[in-house]
């Protein structure tokens, strides 16, 4: 008896079911405890995990590119630097090559499951919005970008307090006597709460709803050449670029919101009030402070993380 054929490298179907046809021989590799669930259940674990692994592999190598862009964006530490490679330079002349991993803890715990809990909701949302589409029908693009903005936005209710606390670390220039991830927490928990922890949400919303263009990139570009398997890499890599300047300037919002407290906030209290006092005082120009490391950072994180996420879904599956 013949096995069925594989499914091809670097297209993966999120609407394709767990094949059912395989022989015994082949059950080890898959992970029995799945087949209890239902076919909606066990898509969404599998695209949540595969999306988890993703983000650890995107993350280790681009983080430190998003301290780099975190220091030039915020106006405490700004000054201090000439630009992208300076900043490079002196974080590693004063606080080591450590420094540019300083606060990977939080994000490492809590944004790569954050990755996952993105990637799987984008699923659900797009088998939501066509429940009758057949294994290897493909669904139209303005429905992923639709899936996408949903679960950006879903994803930033998470997102919002780990990066605050995140930046917050982030910020820190003395390396030693730098309070703990959990001591971070408790501080802000003590100010002002649960409201302490999520401020720069509405920011942060609205800069993931860049998860419309991202996904609508990704599958857009994966369409055209699927068989090979540099596609998720190219196309991630340009998704994330896309993705990123679709709302990059609420990402600078966001975290000029976030390296202050509310209560020293000045004219940075909300999201509307810090728009007009950077745009009055700073010009159009402050929006894209940053764009640059991002640039940086968004293409070996989005090539790592749909490479790895692809490959795993593909074993999973």
């Amino acid at each position: 008896m013949s096995l069925p054929t594989p499914p091809e490298s670097g297209h993966i179907d999120i609407f394709e079911p767990p094949s059912k046809s395989l022989p015994a021989a082949t059950e080890p590799r898959k992970i029995r405890w799945l087949s209890s669930f239902s076919p909606e259940l066990r898509a969404w674990i599998n695209e949540s995990l595969a999306g988890t692994i993703g983000g650890v592999a995107g993350m280790v190598v681009s983080y430190p590119f998003d301290t780099v862009r975190v220091r030039l964006q915020n106006p405490e530490t700004a000054h201090r630097y000439g630009g992208m490679v300076h900043a490079f330079r002196s974080i590693v002349k004063e606080e080591k090559v450590t420094g540019l991993f300083k606060g990977m803890t939080s994000p490492l715990l809590t944004l790569a499951p954050l990755n996952g809990l993105v990637f799987g909701a984008y699923g659900y949302f797009l088998r939501l919005q066509s429940p009758d589409l057949v294994p290897g029908e493909k669904p139209a693009l303005y429905q992923v970008a639709i899936a996408g903005t949903l679960a950006g936005i879903l994803g930033s209710t998470i997102a919002a307090p780990v990066e605050l606390v995140k930046i917050r670390q982030q910020n820190l220039l003395n390396p030693r006597g730098a309070p703990s991830t959990l001591r971070v927490v408790q501080q802000l928990w003590r100010r002002r709460g649960i409201v302490g922890l999520y401020r720069g949400f509405t920011a942060t919303a609205l800069r993931d709803s860049g998860g419309g263009p991202y996904f609508l990139t990704y599958e857009a570009l994966r369409r055209i050449n699927p068989h090979s398997p540099l596609t998720p890499l190219l196309a991630g890599g340009a998704a994330g670029v896309v993705g990123w300047l679709s709302t990059f300037p609420f990402d600078v919002i966001k975290t000029r919101m976030q390296s202050v407290d509310r209560a020293n906030a000045g004219n940075y209290k909300t999201t509307w009030s810090t728009i007009r006092t950077c745009w009055r005082e700073e010009g159009w120009r402050v929006f894209w402070t940053g764009v640059r490391p991002a640039m940086v950072e968004c293409l070996p994180y989005n090539m790592a993380t749909f490479g790895a996420f692809e490959l795993v879904l593909h074993f999973l599956r």
